[in-house]
């Protein structure tokens, strides 16, 4: 078995890769205020974490190639068990909530 192929990795990486991008998307437009609870009130107070974080999971596309062309499959699979969790918490928020 290689290295770092496993579900739980892939998970994990798929669910932090997208938080990541947007605190870095956030820190770079935003230099002023780089502190996290800074970013966190200025997604809920103008209503943007949804349509932002949803953008951001694009970046699990790197994530979920790197770990196909590694030959990594059951961490890519984790990857899109991830992308498919975050797809299923922006339908629950944008149209049941």
């Amino acid at each position: 078995m290689k290295r770092f192929d496993h579900l739980i990795i892939g998970i994990a990486a798929g669910l932090i890769t997208p938080v990541i991008t947007l605190y870095l998307f956030y820190a770079f437009t935003y230099s002023s205020q780089t502190s996290f609870s800074g970013f966190i009130e200025y997604f809920e107070r103008f209503r943007n974490l949804v349509p932002a974080l949803s953008l951001c999971v694009i970046s699990n596309l790197v994530i979920f190639f790197l770990f196909i062309w590694t030959n990594r499959n059951q961490s890519a699979r984790g990857v899109v068990f991830a992308t498919m969790a975050y797809a299923g918490w922006v339908i629950y928020r944008k149209f049941l909530t």
